[in-house]
């Protein structure tokens, strides 16, 4: 056993399977904690380290159902739930089980993912500090659901890529106004700016007005590039496909849908960033579902200053990226 005996003779493990052999490789950086067996694992930039569960063969599949299929995981494609499944457990081989768990994805395969066309350089913009520069659009309509929505409302900080999604009954700009003060200002801060498309709603005088009031600067993109603004339309493609895949037939739930999806999408490595929207958000790392579930261990408790000491070292180094 890994926690009182010594590391194994390579003559006694090489008539073993190659998995076994390759733990054997891994010796020292595997150890024993509270009963379980972890590895030690060093993340790409070798600035983090931390502690991985290994995942017993029988058990890989239960880990992909919940990570990938599962309200932690949102059917976000390979590479995410990769990074997601990495943060918290080690097998060998995951990263093919991943691949081949994806590619049979019997909900993921139901939805055909579009085309994207090449575009030219976009202008970029450079933000210095979460909820500076947002973006805010409206997309639909869509089936009315039983709450009576047909559209939903998205607002994504530029620095973070944190979203946020409101289902609303219109497009008018009374709604989205109100949405934007109550569940955005209130909830983050007054941005500087705020850039969206031309769309009526957010050239009204009630919209320009709210800006006007709030001090927040507006930008827009224009008729010649209406697609500039990339990301919140990346995001509204992958929400999009979710829900596809998760309504019923008569596509009247959609909106039950949208916040799960959100766990699942600020959880994830954005890959602008190479860290999460809840990491780059918060400093620290959203707890799911699933981790209660498969017993990922809490964090060690510490005092309010410790915690600030680190968190400040934590977003430190989230500046230097």
């Amino acid at each position: 056993m890994k926690a009182s005996a010594p590391k194994p003779k390579w003559s006694d493990v090489s008539v073993m399977s190659s998995t076994t052999k390759s733990y054997w490789a891994q010796w020292d950086s595997l150890l024993i904690q509270d009963g379980v067996l972890c590895r030690k694992w060093e993340n790409g930039r070798g600035d983090r380290c931390h502690l991985q569960m290994v995942v017993p063969k029988a058990k890989v599949p239960d880990v992909l159902q919940l990570y990938h299929s599962g309200c932690s995981g949102g059917h976000l494609g390979v590479k995410r739930t990769l990074l997601k499944i990495r943060e918290r457990f080690y097998w060998v081989h995951c990263r093919d089980d991943v691949e081949d768990w994806c590619r049979k994805c019997t909900s993921c395969a139901a939805v055909k993912v579009p085309q994207i066309r090449s575009r030219g350089a976009l202008k970029l913009y450079n933000v210095g500090v979460p909820w500076e520069r947002i973006a805010i659009d409206v997309a639909g309509p869509f089936p009315e659901t039983e709450s009576g929505n047909k559209y939903f409302m998205v607002v994504m900080d530029y620095f973070t890529k944190w979203p946020e999604v409101f289902a609303i009954p219109n497009q008018e700009a009374s709604t989205v106004a109100d949405k934007l003060v109550h569940e955005v200002f209130c909830r983050f801060g007054v941005p500087l700016e705020i850039h969206s498309d031309q769309g009526r709603n957010f050239e009204s005088q009630i919209f320009q007005e709210t800006c006007r009031v709030m001090g927040t600067q507006k930008s827009r993109t224009t008729s010649y590039h209406p697609q500039s603004d990339g990301m919140v339309e990346r995001f509204n493609q992958t929400l999009e496909r979710y829900l596809a895949k998760v309504v019923e037939k008569r596509q009247r739930d959609w909106d039950r849908h949208i916040q799960p999806f959100l766990l699942s999408y600020r959880s994830a490595v954005h890959e602008s960033t190479s860290v999460t929207p809840a990491f780059a958000n918060f400093g620290r790392e959203l707890r799911l579902p699933a981790d209660l579930i498969t017993g990922i261990p809490p964090d060690a408790p510490r005092s309010i200053t410790d915690y600030a000491n680190d968190l400040r070292n934590k977003m430190n180094d989230l500046y230097d990226l």
